[in-house]
């Protein structure tokens, strides 16, 4: 009966809302659905007072683009009555999901903690946004560049968006700080010369030549990279940047190997928590 009811209640959803009616059929962390103040279901871990919500906002005011996203606090964690808060970016490879264990560590420390699906990407997907889809219908590697960088020109108004809805949970007096891996490095430069950044966390960050230059341009931020010796894309970059920074609580982590992303925190089990207690003294 219940099978039956949730059934009916998917296909009774225009297809304007379906993306938004997907969020109560896909639950992540394996956990249960409960409905949330924001008219969206929340996910409760079974036994726990903490609460984790998949979440959907509009990219832009003018578009109806929904973005997914995972928003974790744990009050019984917090420290104080208010908190600061982070943002988790994947990298190119991988999506929100693949980050759980490390945005539930930042969570951990009481912290607001909101994980991004990028547009096209995990379930921030809609028809002609679709890195998969982009994948399998380019007939060479240049029609698949091409549409990877017209994807992803939406990546910096998408990160704003998700700056402000984490903002709304975040008293304005307190900071916000961005961990990102990958490719997605150079979307926290970008979101960092838009708006005040508490700290940033780059993991193996692969960046262009002007990309560094305006990491460089910026006030210097706390910055802890994150790197693997033999990773050729990253640990260059890495290490200039981290030379450049004046920053006093800056830092930086050379791992052996060539692992990146999120295959180098899934060989490191505890480089999660290390990074969730040094966002906690930035974020002071």
């Amino acid at each position: 009966m219940l099978i039956k009811k949730i059934i009916m209640f998917a296909t009774s959803c225009s297809v304007l809302l379906q993306r938004a009616c997907s969020i109560f059929l896909l639950l992540p962390f394996g956990f249960i659905s409960a409905q949330t103040s924001d008219g969206l279901p929340s996910t409760l871990e079974n036994g726990a007072s903490h609460s984790a919500h998949q979440v959907a906002f509009q990219a832009r005011s003018d578009n109806d683009f929904l973005l997914i996203a995972d928003y974790v606090f744990l009050p019984e964690k917090a420290n104080a009555k208010q908190m600061p808060g982070v943002i988790v970016l994947h990298d190119c490879q991988h999506e929100r999901s693949d980050y759980q264990r490390l945005t539930m560590s930042i969570a951990e420390q009481g912290l607001h903690t909101l994980a991004l699906d990028f547009r096209g990407y995990g379930q921030s997907i809609a028809e002609g946004y679709s890195a998969f889809e982009v994948k399998k219908n380019a007939s060479d590697i240049g029609s698949y560049q091409s549409e990877m960088a017209l994807l992803t020109s939406y990546w910096p108004q998408d990160l704003v968006a998700a700056y402000h809805y984490l903002r709304r949970k975040v008293n304005k007096g307190l900071g916000i700080s961005v961990v990102a891996g990958g490719c997605s490095a150079n979307y926290a430069v970008a979101l960092a010369e838009k708006v005040h950044l508490s700290s940033l966390v780059l993991i193996t960050p692969e960046m262009s030549y002007g990309d560094k230059e305006r990491y460089k341009n910026l006030i210097d931020i706390p910055s802890y990279f994150i790197g693997s010796t033999h990773h050729m894309a990253s640990i260059g970059t890495a290490k200039e940047l981290f030379e450049w920074n004046g920053a006093a609580r800056s830092k930086m982590q050379i791992f052996k190997g060539d692992k990146a992303n999120y295959q180098l925190i899934k060989a490191n089990k505890y480089l999660v928590n290390d990074v969730a207690q040094w966002l906690t003294l930035t974020l002071r």
